[in-house]
């Protein structure tokens, strides 16, 4: 019998960091077989979608082998992050949305 999914208790300052940076947060939390807690979405300048998995975790949390496995897919495509600070992870995330828009849309 699966269990209702834990939530770390930075989940919402994370998510609600993410939204007022103006990204589109859905969240999978409760998935579980390690799909991360969260998909954020931007739209670039074009209008086509930059997506990033993001795996919520207290400072000193671990990832579970089933995500360890999702992340492996992921991270070498820079959609995957493991998120610990609210701040933080903006930061990570906004500069990763930027370094992949186009060099023509920053004229």
């Amino acid at each position: 019998m699966r269990h209702a999914a834990r939530r770390d208790g930075n989940d919402a300052l994370i998510t609600n960091a993410l939204r007022k940076a103006g990204f589109l947060v859905h969240d999978y939390a409760k998935a579980g077989v390690g799909i991360p807690d969260k998909l954020i979405v931007k739209d670039d300048p074009s209008g086509i979608p930059w997506v990033c998995w993001v795996e919520i975790k207290t400072p000193k949390g671990k990832l579970r082998p089933s995500q360890i496995e999702f992340q492996s897919v992921f991270l070498a495509r820079n959609e995957y992050y493991v998120a610990r600070d609210p701040e933080e992870t903006v930061r990570e995330m906004m500069d990763r949305y930027l370094a992949s828009i186009k060099q023509e849309y920053w004229r």
